[in-house]
């Protein structure tokens, strides 16, 4: 008989589903089919390995994320896992550097004091306390970088991201959640490949990036940054770079304010302006609600197929 830990408290599994048992046990678990088709019993592992039956019918980015299904789960081995709608495990980490990186986004590098496990393209939580917490994206290589790069957009009159920007000193503690987010990149593609990033949409798109190039995939890249104004583009050394190492990556930058209407409709055209063959092409989207939503109806309409999409929406918090 195995064992199960969920919001802190531990369940028997039997020979019946994990959900079976849980249901059985007093847990409200949401479900209907119960046979894998409507998905509603949905959940994510955070300590063991599930059965490659209880992911069947996932998408490849929901598998990397953990994900499966409560109804077609039966465990092996003892299990840790958290609903979808946010519990997490926290940890802590070290600030070990803080660059501003152009005028209202400061580049932050946390050393985790343990080993920290994501997926390229994966966001967390930052905590200021208990109640106060926001969610940035995660900029760096989970293959290879041992610390996690966040790129912080300071807004006006917030909570977080100032305290983040000019309160947290190099060498202090933060308090960060597990890794969260389906929009990643995977171990495995052969679909020529095209990021869409607005602002700090691309530190999430720069962590994908830098997976695909160093784990050797070698399709066709091409990333699009949209900006605000000149002055916001970043890691323009970096990128230019990382352009030269490798042929199969073209960089574009698109300065909004050189456009006097549909900003952003105008950048999701000129991002989609020379994809030939788009069937065959996966696109990924960060940034604003309303150039992902935009972008991911254009690149539909255009030929590209609904399970090649990937999203991350950067939705502001109301009291930032």
């Amino acid at each position: 008989m195995t064992t199960v830990t969920y919001q802190n408290k531990q369940y028997q599994c039997g020979n019946g589903s994990l959900l079976d048992s849980l249901l059985e046990q007093g847990v409200s678990i949401p479900f209907s089919c119960k046979s894998g088709l409507c998905q509603a019993c949905e959940m994510k592992v955070l300590e063991g390995v599930v059965p490659t039956k209880a992911q069947v019918g996932l998408p490849e980015n929901k598998i990397q994320a953990k994900h499966f299904l409560a109804c077609q789960c039966f465990p092996e081995d003892n299990l840790v896992i958290a609903s979808l709608d946010g519990e997490t495990q926290n940890s802590r980490a070290t600030l070990i550097d803080k660059v501003r990186v152009n005028r209202s986004i400061v580049k932050l590098i946390l050393r985790p004091e343990k080993t920290f496990s994501y997926l390229a393209g994966q966001y967390i939580r930052l905590y200021q306390s208990k109640n106060e917490f926001r969610c940035y994206s995660i900029a760096s290589n989970p293959d290879s970088d041992r610390d996690i790069e966040l790129h912080i957009q300071v807004i006006a009159n917030g909570k977080v991201s100032p305290w983040l920007a000019n309160d947290v000193g190099i060498g202090e503690h933060i308090e960060l959640s597990e890794a969260m987010g389906t929009c990643i990149y995977p171990d495995k593609n052969t679909h020529p490949t095209l990021f869409i990033a607005s602002n700090s949409g691309l530190a999430p798109i720069y962590g994908m990036l830098k997976k695909a190039l160093f784990q050797g995939d070698k399709q066709e890249f091409r990333l699009y940054h949209g900006v605000t104004d000149e002055r916001d583009k970043y890691l323009v050394d970096e990128l230019t770079h990382l352009s030269h190492q490798f042929e199969n990556l073209s960089i574009n930058w698109f300065d909004y304010s050189l456009v006097t209407d549909n900003k952003q409709q105008s950048f999701i055209h000129f991002a989609l302006s020379e994809l030939t063959a788009p069937q065959d092409w996966k696109v990924y989207f960060c940034g604003s609600p309303d150039m992902v939503s935009y972008g991911k109806k254009q690149s539909f309409l255009k030929g590209v197929s609904m399970k090649n999409l990937f999203s991350d929406s950067f939705i502001p918090s109301k009291t930032n």
